[in-house]
Order: structure tokens, then C-alpha cells, then sequence
């Protein structure tokens, strides 16, 4: 049940409800958390169950008159979602891997499908009850986004660091089945999940219908201790994944795709925008850089014909051909334009992670400090913390900006925003 703490003067249920009535069922169905509230008030009629702030139980009705009608209730915060926690000990987990004293945030591990459906994390379905996937079909939570790896059960338990596991291939035939679109992700571990395995797992995932498939090399850090033997994706493994995935893709377009920092690792360049289709993988790192340099071409078309400036851009060290080749763009473009890249080198993590997202302030200042700089320097969003100016080290850019004595600014990882910011300022 939940709390009413606010109603809107423009709903349904104006007059008929009061705040602090308590609302414990729609349709007879338990009010579990806020996903029921949104598909009852989604329905053109629904029946709740109340129980008054004097303790009297009635039954109310919510009927629509027309399509943009809703019921315009708010609850207390006991319908809030709070996320599953992760049941698994994956032997890549990334979360196991983080050194000590960072944000508590960082440590959380979920594994729940609710927040598969609402901001696109990954579950591994070890947490789903027949319940919770009758409820996936009831409500048409759609798309989810699954983390596979591998669909041969006894390696996958491995992977995964668990004794038990309900055949996750089965769940996932059966949520598509009722018309649920899934996304997967595979991490690729060299000598592990790749090789014939990868190609199994491939048509099995092709075979149950999921919608897109996307496969990323394993990210190691440098705080490992005590944690499985793993190496990392190396150049010949990341070129025999890529060899396999686009082979299968030549078969079914638009169904599977090797990571952009896979290419990178096996020294290839990305392929071209329009093998990306709609670009549903491309938060794992799926055609995001043909897509960024594509936005920049275009966003050129639109761009002042002169721009006297001198930028500095900030990024990992897998994006540093990358973004050598925005340069040459811009630089091509404006006669009186000079853009510096920077390379930033991991060491809060390791080196073997390259990935800009995962750079950090402290590592920016180790690397720019003191060297001769443009008087703005542009670093991506992808390295803060989400609607956020801070670091993943726990850094704020005004302290950044402090200590480089130079202006930060952030930049969306669009290439429309990028140019924008680089003319406009951020």
C-alpha cells in the first residue's frame, strides 16, 4: 500500500481520494511499487482499492473520457524502487574491481529488471521469479537488456560465480515470445566465452528471436587481488571475435555487432555509419564513434564559416585516433582554428583501461598539470557522474578547473554538441 500525498486538481480521482488516503491495490492486484500505479493509470479504466485515513476500505473507480486523461495521484515514498541486489559473483564483475574510498554509489551491484525497463541496466535474469516475469508480460515492460555471455548453462554458472541458475535461455524465448524486445550484451573473456562458444551463442540468441545482440571485451583494472586469473582481450582474440560476429552479421543484418573498443584493441577501424542501422547497442560502445564523426560532418554544414579559437579536448587513450581525426576536420574547416588532443593515460584504474568514460580528475591533472595549455579545455560528460560535475574519483570540475588553472568545459557526447560547445562555450 502507499500513501497519497498529492493530487492533481486536473485528474480523475480529484474529489474522490483524498492525501493520506492509502491506496493498496489496482484491480484487484497489490500495489507493489510505482510501475503498477503507471500501467493502471495507463488502462482506459481501473478499479482501486482504498483504505481512508479513518480506516474505511471502499473500492473507487478511475474511468477515462478521453485519451490524455490520468488519475494525477502522487505517493509516498514507499512505492519508490528500491534495486534488487545482484545475487551473482561474476568473475569480470566490474564492481569487485574498484579500489577502496570511492563514492558508496559505485559499490551498488543490481540485477533488477524494473531498472532494465526504466534506464536500460543490464540484469542477468538470476534474480527473476515467475512472478516478476508474468509481470514483465502483463505490463509490456519492453525493451529489457540482458547480459548473457554465454547460453551453454555450465559455463555461464562460471562466469557468473553461481552454483544454481534457472536456464536463462528459456526466459528469454519466453519474453519474446509475448512480444518483449531484448537487447543483449555479451563480455568477452579471451579463452572463456569466445571462439566456437561466441558463435554459439550467437545463433542461439538469433534463434530466440532477441532483438540486437552487442559484444564488448572484458574490462580489467589494476585491483584484482585475490579475484579469478583473467587476461585481457588481446589483438589476434579481438580480430577472431570480430571475424565471427561480422560473418554472422552478413547473414542477419542488424542483429549483432562487436564493440567499438574491440576494433580498437585489433588495431581495425569501425565500420561506416549505415552498418549501425538505428543504433540500438550504442550504449555499450556500438558505432558511437562512426555516429560522432558523422555528427560532426554534418554539424559542419551549419557552422560559422570562421572561428578564431584554441581548445584543449581531454580523452582516454582508446579515443585518441578518434578524436585526432575530429581535429583534422575542424582544423580543415577554420583556417584560424587549433584544437589540442590529450590523451589521458589510466592509472586510478590500470592501464589496461582505456575507455574514456572511466578517466578520471586526478589522472587528467597527473598528465596536464604544468604543460602548456589552450585557455578552454573540453572534457566529455561521459567521465562525470550522471546530472553531475563530479569525477569518478570523487573530483568536482571547479576544483579541476582550479587546479589546471584553466576554464573546464563539458561537452555531451554528441557530435552536434561537441561542435556547439567548442563555438558557444558550454
Amino acid at each position: 500500500m502507499a500513501k497519497v500525498v498529492s493530487i492533481n486538481p486536473q485528474g480523475l480521482l480529484y474529489r474522490k481520494i483524498k492525501t493520506g488516503d492509502e491506496v493498496t491495490a489496482f484491480d484487484a492486484k497489490p500495489f507493489l511499487d510505482i510501475l503498477d500505479y503507471i500501467y493502471a493509470d495507463s488502462n482506459d479504466s481501473c478499479t482501486l482499492s482504498v483504505t481512508d485515513r479513518a480506516g474505511n476500505k471502499k473500492n473507487i473507480v478511475a474511468k477515462k473520457i478521453s485519451g490524455g486523461d490520468t488519475m494525477g495521484l502522487e505517493f509516498d515514498e514507499s512505492v519508490d524502487i528500491v534495486p534488487k541486489e545482484c545475487r551473482n559473483n561474476c568473475i569480470f564483475c566490474f564492481v569487485n574491481q574498484l579500489p577502496e574510498g570511492m563514492r558508496d554509489t559505485l559499490y551498488i551491484k543490481d540485477d533488477d529488471y524494473r531498472l532494465s525497463f526504466i534506464s536500460g541496466s543490464y540484469i542477468t535474469c538470476t534474480n527473476l521469479e515467475e512472478e516478476d516475469i508474468q509481470r514483465i508480460l502483463d505490463y509490456r515492460l519492453s525493451p529489457l537488456y540482458v547480459s548473457v555471455h554465454t547460453t551453454d548453462e555450465e559455463l555461464r554458472k562460471r562466469m557468473l560465480g553461481i552454483k544454481k541458475a534457472v536456464n536463462q535461455l528459456d526466459i528469454i524465448r519466453r519474453l519474446t515470445a509475448g512480444g518483449i524486445s531484448i537487447h543483449a550484451q555479451i563480455v568477452l573473456v579471451p579463452d572463456v566465452n569466445d571462439g566456437e562458444n561466441l558463435k554459439k551463442t550467437l545463433a542461439d540468441l538469433y534463434e530466440a528471436k532477441v532483438k540486437s545482440v552487442a559484444a564488448v571485451p572484458v574490462g580489467l583494472t589494476c585491483h584484482r587481488e585475490g579475484k579469478p586469473e583473467i587476461r585481457p582481450l588481446g589483438k589476434a582474440a579481438a580480430l577472431q571475435a570480430i571475424e565471427s560476429i561480422e560473418s554472422f552479421y552478413n547473414e542477419h543484418k542488424y542483429f549483432c555487432w562487436a564493440s567499438d573498443e574491440m576494433y580498437q584493441i585489433a588495431a581495425r577501424e569501425v565500420r561506416n555509419p549505415s552498418y549501425y542501422g538505428d543504433y540500438p547497442q550504442i550504449e555499450n560502445g556500438v558505432g558511437l564513434i562512426a555516429k560522432f564523426l558523422d555528427e560532426i560532418k554534418d554539424a559542419l554544414n551549419y557552422a560559422p564559416k570562421k572561428l578564431h579559437k584554441h581548445v584543449g579536448v581531454v580523452t582516454g587513450v582508446s579515443g585518441k585516433d578518434t578524436m585526432l581525426k575530429v581535429k583534422q576536420l575542424l582544423e580543415s574547416h577554420w583556417k584560424h582554428f587549433q584544437m589540442d588532443v590529450h590523451p589521458i593515460e589510466n592509472t586510478f584504474f590500470g592501464r589496461s583501461v582505456t575507455v574514456t568514460g572511466l578517466v578520471t580528475a586526478g589522472d587528467i591533472i597527473k598528465t596536464l598539470e604544468g604543460a602548456p595549455l589552450a585557455d578552454e579545455i573540453i572534457v566529455p560528460s561521459v567521465m562525470l557522474k550522471e546530472f553531475d560535475t563530479v569525477f569518478l574519483d570523487g573530483m568536482s570540475i571547479g576544483e579541476l578547473s582550479k587546479r589546471l588553472k584553466r576554464k573546464i568545459i563539458v561537452s555531451a557526447v554528441t557530435g552536434e554538441c561537441f561542435l556547439d560547445t567548442i563555438i558557444y562555450g558550454e
